[in-house]
């Protein structure tokens, strides 16, 4: 899963756009040194990548949750999906100043998908039938029916020999 979110720097009005990216992995992943990419490893391949001439900043970390009583996959998929932009962070009480924050907003974010879905999340994107995160209903947010109180979870169970996870049905 991979969102975007834009921040503004208020001491000299730069933007600085960055993703948020969740990557499942096999448990053992921070622990495997055959396998793992270590910090200075991502940030050459984002440099590479990206064709730039600096080392970008990369932070690279393994979930935990920060509320007891959410899941560890849960309290990331939150953090990772929240939103690209917070609005306290862009309008100020110059509306003047807001309003060019707006237009470099819509110029600059004008046709991107500010979430994506992969691999596993996509699927269980798929499973709960959920709206596309460009092309869904935003104005009508709820049914006018009765919505269905009773809910379903999916599992995702990793299999050793695949080494992959799989929906458990």
């Amino acid at each position: 899963m991979r969102a975007t979110e834009v921040t503004i720097n208020n001491k000299d009005n730069s933007y600085n756009q960055h993703m948020h990216v969740l990557v499942c992995v096999e448990p053992t992943y921070f622990k495997n040194t055959e396998n793992y990419v270590n910090q200075k490893q991502w940030i050459q391949f984002w440099k590479k990548a990206m064709k730039l001439d600096y080392d970008p900043n990369v932070k690279v970390q393994m979930i935990r949750p920060k509320n007891k009583y959410k899941s560890d996959i849960q309290s990331a998929i939150d953090e990772t999906a929240k939103y690209p932009v917070k609005d306290t962070d862009f309008m100020t009480d110059d509306e003047e100043k807001n309003l060019k924050r707006l237009s470099d907003l819509e110029e600059g974010l004008h046709r991107k998908r500010l979430i994506s879905y992969g691999g596993l999340l996509k699927e269980i994107h798929k499973k709960l039938n959920l709206d596309d995160t460009e092309e869904g209903d935003l104005i009508h947010t709820d049914d006018d029916e009765k919505a269905d109180e009773d809910g379903f979870s999916i599992i995702a169970m990793w299999n050793w020999e695949r080494k992959n996870y799989f929906i458990k049905e």
